[in-house]
């Protein structure tokens, strides 16, 4: 699993538009919004899971083809300041996971 992470930095006064932007238009998938609570403010992020770079490529490639986005877009650059893309690979961190690193540690 792939988690392709977007960060975008809002304008002043312009978050909860910025926010009803983003839910306007049809991702083609599920995605996880977050605002910040404390510290950097008008900042949202969003988690989107794949389960490869090609699988990105293509919803994208499929994205970029729909009038819509292109007329989100227009609306959408006024309201940033700036935007971050990161790609991540979760960590699995269960119980019997960590148990077995904590038995490998002992043999070493």
């Amino acid at each position: 699993m792939i988690i392709e992470r977007w960060e975008h930095k809002i304008k002043a006064g312009h978050l909860e538009e910025a926010k009803n932007l983003i839910f306007s238009v049809d991702w083609g998938r599920p995605f996880r919004l977050f605002e910040s609570e404390i510290g950097v403010m008008y900042l949202l992020s969003a988690d989107v899971e794949y389960e490869s770079m090609a699988e990105i490529e293509q919803t994208w490639n499929e994205i970029g083809t729909k009038p819509e986005y292109e007329s989100f877009l227009k609306k959408w650059r006024p309201l940033l300041i700036s935007s971050e893309r990161t790609f991540w690979r979760p960590i699995d961190t269960s119980a019997e996971v960590i148990s077995e690193n904590k038995k490998l540690e002992k043999q070493e």
